[in-house]
């Protein structure tokens, strides 16, 4: 393994005088902003992003010319909201074609930051007046051929990779990882134009055996082939591809943005169908779908079978297993044990202010689900067969926009989501939203806004406003009121909660950032303490202040200072407290086509409840947002090198040190010692 890092760096050395082409780079506040408030609201760092940083990534690389865009290519820029996508093509439909960039500054809504989010992903150019017409020859001749290649290794052995006897693995065969600790996968992307794109993705997680009795070969295959506005074809994809319609109550297998300090960017995004060459195993369709198009009416349907891992006995499982890893005997039992089947269709309708869709479901599975009966799950889905349909619409009107969706199954369960936007003026913007999820409602696809990842058992009233006060100033804040009729896993009784966000920004200067985002929830849960071993239902408070400046030294040196403070406190318990602070240093080169951005961090958060969220920079295609509590530090080194025209290197390590630590983490993940270390490096080829 030493050889070939050796290897690698030295041919960085000695291409030095190639010309490399430069890739441009996605804004790191807008991923920040996209995905360290979704971990948060998770309470996880393992959800999957995949469709979100492919948008953004392939129009870093190929940007969006705005004078032959539309409403459907500008939603892909998931920092925007409705309000300003719609202000912007309402410019174009005025005053086309736009001579040039700096027009934006002409459209409403349009501040100083929004724009400088926005120019890394735009251009204005003229039209072409006949587009490349789809032959062989062309398709060979402009496609574009992306091949990426991964490799991952935690430095530090784990339990699970430790020698175990062999009379201790006859007896106990699950006290070991089946495969080597490394992770790999591989991926093939073709594009032609925005017309075809084809697919494939392999992958091996760490543990699982690349070779020998148990498996052959890369635990995970996917592929995929798009095809893009041919005839009435607006869509059709065959392979393995995500669904998404309306706002999500009864079909999405992307994931929504959520609370955010976006906080205007509550309407789902990526409806319809479109290719998944993701590395989830589980989160998506395999099969066919396409949407047709006949005038003001477009009609999707698809088709899926798929095999899914569930911890079967007999006909029956009580529930999926949805993490894609198989690396231990007990897992390999639980692998392609269940198949399931989803038919579903969606019929839209627009005009000039006004759409409205319909959306049919059905899904089957060939074992019975019956999960382990608990008070709190109660009104789960359970059997082998599901139906759900939904109307859902959008509506502008002036200074107003509508949306929403009402779902039902065929248990009668209801749900509802519903909201309105309103734009007093060009510097004030304003979203109310209601949600009623009914405690029997509970659709194995459904992926809408809310409190909890399932949306079942909610009832809720959010309201968001965005205010420019001043030319560099920008505010955001919301307040989120929620409550569960019925028991929540971890709450012996219905429950309620608020959540709150206010964040001041502040842009003087074009690389010149700062703010300060104050952000306090409050939720009822079950406590225990010293004094009673019977749990009983009290408040659970937790805030969190963060202030971050950005700011450059010069064209190829920035930096960014984070200071973050956290809270929390269980009913009647002293608070506890949490502490960050962080300095992040990026650079390019200016003859070397080799740029890094490197982070030190202190943390001091004894407690699990006053962790904080971070996100990092990472190699392409890939987000880390790591949970950090304790007391200790961490740093992290995220290089890229153009090593060829078309071939890049991108090297990340990362190292976690704690201290009053002697183990980390537990089973067969558990390290002995108080570090853990982490490198990532992968080799994209365009051609």
């Amino acid at each position: 393994m030493k050889r070939i890092f050796h290897i690698l760096f030295l041919f960085a050395l000695f291409s030095v005088s190639i010309v490399a082409q430069q890739e441009k780079q996605v804004p790191t506040e807008l991923l920040e902003a996209i995905f360290e408030q979704i971990a948060e609201n998770r309470e996880t760092e393992d959800f999957d992003q995949t469709e979100i940083l492919d948008d953004l990534y392939h129009y870093a690389q190929y940007p969006i010319n705005l004078n032959a865009t539309n409403k459907k290519e500008l939603e892909k820029l998931h920092f925007l909201n409705d309000t300003q996508i719609e202000n912007l093509l309402y410019y174009l439909y005025m005053y086309f074609p736009m001579e040039n960039i700096f027009e934006l500054q002409l459209i409403e809504g349009f501040y100083k930051q929004d724009i400088r989010n926005l120019l890394p992903f735009v251009t204005v150019e003229r039209i072409a007046d006949k587009p490349t017409p789809i032959k062989f020859k062309n398709m060979l001749k402009h496609g574009k051929h992306e091949l990426l290649t991964r490799l991952d290794k935690g430095l530090e052995t784990k339990e699970g990779y430790k020698f175990v006897p062999d009379e201790e693995l006859v007896e106990n065969p699950n006290k070991q990882y089946i495969g080597n600790p490394f992770y790999y996968s591989l991926k093939y992307r073709y594009r032609y134009s925005n017309r075809i794109l084809a697919g494939v993705t392999t992958e091996k997680d760490a543990g699982e055996q690349s070779w020998g009795a148990y498996n052959k070969g890369f635990d995970f295959y996917s592929g995929y082939v798009q095809l893009n506005d041919f005839g009435r074809f607006k869509t059709l994809v065959v392979g393995d591809f995500s669904a998404s319609f309306g706002q999500g109550l009864v079909m999405s297998t992307t994931y929504g943005f959520g609370k955010s300090s976006l906080v205007l960017n509550l309407e789902a995004r990526n409806e319809g169908l479109r290719k998944c060459g993701s590395t989830n195993e589980t989160n998506f369709f395999r099969g066919i779908g396409s949407t047709v198009k006949f005038g003001r009416i477009e009609l999707t349907s698809f088709y899926s079978n798929k095999i899914i891992d569930g911890d079967t006995v007999g006909n029956f499982f009580s529930s999926i297993k949805t993490d894609g890893l198989h690396r231990t005997i007990n897992d390999l039992s639980k692998k392609n044990t269940v198949n399931i089947q989803v038919v579903g269709t969606h019929v839209s309708m627009r005009f000039e202010k006004v759409k409205v869709g319909i959306t049919l479901t059905n899904l089957q599975l060939n074992k019975t689900l019956s999960t382990t009966p608990y008070p709190y799950n109660y009104y789960y889905f359970s059997g082998n067969q599901q139906t759900a349909g939904s109307v859902d619409y959008k509506i502008r009107w002036r200074k107003f926009s509508f949306f929403g969706e009402t779902a039902i199954t065929n248990k009668f369960a209801p749900a509802t989501i519903n909201s309105l936007g309103f734009n007093p003026s060009s510097t004030v913007s304003l979203m109310l939203l209601q949600r009623y999820y009914s405690p029997t409602y509970d659709v194995l696809f459904a992926n809408a806004f809310g409190e909890s990842s399932r949306n079942n058992n909610e009832e809720g009233l959010y309201l968001g406003t965005e205010i420019h006060p001043y030319k560099s100033w920008k505010i955001s804040a919301y307040a989120d009121c929620f409550s569960f009729p019925w028991l929540k896993y971890g709450i012996d009784k219905p429950s309620v909660g608020y959540d709150l966000l206010i964040q001041a920004d502040y842009s003087p200067k074009e690389e010149t950032r700062m703010y300060v985002r104050y952000r306090f929830k409050q939720k009822e849960n079950n406590i225990t303490n010293d004094s009673t071993t019977t749990p009983f239902i009290s408040n659970y408070n937790r805030g969190s202040l963060r202030y971050v400046l950005q700011y450059a030294i010069s064209d190829k040196l920035k930096l960014q200072n984070t200071l973050e403070g956290t809270y929390s406190q269980k009913a009647s318990d002293k608070p506890t407290y949490g502490i960050l602070l962080a300095q992040d240093l990026s650079y390019s080169f200016t003859k070397l086509p080799l740029s890094f951005n490197l982070r030190y961090e202190l943390f001091d958060a004894m407690n699990y409840e006053n962790r904080i969220y971070t996100y990092e920079k990472d190699i392409l295609y890939a987000f880390s947002i790591p949970a950090l509590y304790g007391k200790g530090s961490r740093y992290y080194l995220n290089i890229k090198y153009n090593l060829w025209k078309n071939l890049s290197l991108y090297v990340k390590i990362g190292q976690t040190t704690y201290i009053h630590k002697e183990i980390i983490g537990s089973g067969l993940e558990e390290i002995d010692g108080n570090r853990k270390t982490d490198v990532r490096v992968l080799l994209k080829c365009t051609f």
